[in-house]
């Protein structure tokens, strides 16, 4: 009876350490999905950026050849005043210096034209596919970008960042589906909540959809997004689908 006694305990000893290790090759075989999602989701950031890289690449290269152009024409402009200015004029300083100021005014014209060229600010984007029952505050990410120029909208955080000061327009569409959901969006800059809006389908049997367009005051390095409000606990999904789009667009006033 005491040998059998034993034999039980060891075989219980032996389960219990059996049921242990399945637990803890359970949890080691969730830790390694993770890391196999995320290294797929690191990698698709990867090929986006690529992507966006090879994109920037005519661009730059459109820059190079507009302010090269504009150079030739400045130096062209530049030289065709000094031949045409009179040998018998080059000793009067009152003349001279007005030829000198005319040139200064076309130069600084030429370098606040390569300025504004350079500088023309716009992006639109909507969501690819439905955001599932989003949380308060949850920012939406607009992920497929049609318009981007300057690149300075990031469809990997959903945030545009000015890269100048100045006056911007702003202007968000959300789609929800009814019945019974409803939700409050915020446009904001920074931490300040700009705008607010509301769309509630909640008694309608279809789609229902509510926009709003701002014009603000942006410092360079503001950042502007959109984001579930607070004025309301968000009851259902926020739609983007191929005959109606969610979507953020902004453009800067010259």
């Amino acid at each position: 009876m005491y040998c059998d006694g034993i034999h039980t305990t060891e075989m219980k000893f032996l389960k219990s350490k059996i049921l242990q290790m399945e637990k803890s090759m359970t949890i080691q075989d969730d830790r390694i999905r993770y890391l196999e999602k995320k290294e797929v989701l690191q990698d698709r950031k990867i090929e986006n950026l690529k992507e966006e890289i090879y994109r920037l690449r005519p661009d730059m290269k459109s820059v190079k050849r507009s302010m090269n152009s504009m150079m030739k024409i400045l130096m062209k402009n530049r030289r065709r005043m000094v031949i045409d200015y009179p040998p018998n004029l080059r000793s009067d300083s009152s003349k001279h210096n007005s030829i000198v100021q005319r040139e200064v005014g076309i130069e600084e014209s030429m370098t606040n034209l390569m300025r504004q060229a350079s500088q023309i600010i716009a992006f639109y984007a909507y969501l690819n596919n439905d955001v599932k029952s989003p949380g308060i505050h949850q920012t939406l990410v607009f992920d497929n970008v049609i318009t981007n120029e300057g690149k300075w909208y990031n469809k990997f955080s959903g945030t545009f960042s000015a890269p100048i000061d100045g006056l911007y327009v702003f202007s968000c569409s959300i789609i929800m589906d009814g019945p019974h959901q409803y939700a409050s969006f915020e446009i904001v800059k920074n931490a300040e909540i700009v705008g607010t809006f509301f769309v509630d389908p909640e008694y309608d049997q279809g789609y229902k959809y509510s926009s709003l367009t701002l014009v603000v005051d942006i410092r360079q390095t503001d950042t502007v997004f959109v984001r579930i409000g607070s004025s309301y606990a968000e009851v259902g999904n926020v739609l983007s689908r191929s005959y109606a789009r969610s979507s953020f667009t902004g453009w800067k006033l010259n």
